[in-house]
């Protein structure tokens, strides 16, 4: 049900890129870096356990005067679902690797529980990335 929740997610983001920096701001993540443009995609992947489930995040690219600094992923998470975890790690290496930059994954979570599950997947490894599990229970309640 998740993918419903990150194709809203990136129809918000497409019409108003500026969406991404406010719920990264909700995170206890570093200061974005000065930027002067932001770009929006939705990033798609096939699990290689699970061929036949197709994983969707929404990614905001962050740019100035052309050169990309910093990409932000965006994935919904109702409950702790270790194979959505598991597609973390490779939308985060994917995107570093598509986008030569710095990746964050930012986890939206319904409930305090479930974001604390979601940062025990933050040691991806000196990558360059990080999981920045936010609580955002207006925007997931009643799932």
């Amino acid at each position: 049900m998740s993918i419903e929740y990150n194709e809203l997610l990136a129809m918000l983001m497409e019409t108003r890129p500026e969406f991404a920096t406010e719920l990264y701001n909700c995170s206890e993540g570093p200061d974005l870096p000065d930027y002067d443009s932001i770009s929006v995609t939705r990033r798609t992947i096939t699990l290689p356990r699970q061929p036949n489930r197709l994983r969707v995040c929404v990614a905001a690219a962050y740019s100035k005067d052309g050169e990309r600094l910093l990409v932000l992923l965006f994935d919904a998470v109702l409950e702790p679902d270790a194979a959505q975890a598991e597609s973390w790690l490779q939308f985060m290496t994917d995107a570093q690797r598509a986008l030569s930059c710095m990746v964050a994954f930012v986890v939206l979570c319904r409930d305090a529980k479930t974001a604390h599950w979601a940062l025990a997947y933050s040691e991806v490894g000196d990558i360059g990335c990080y999981v920045l599990p936010v609580v955002i229970p207006s925007l997931l309640a009643n799932a």
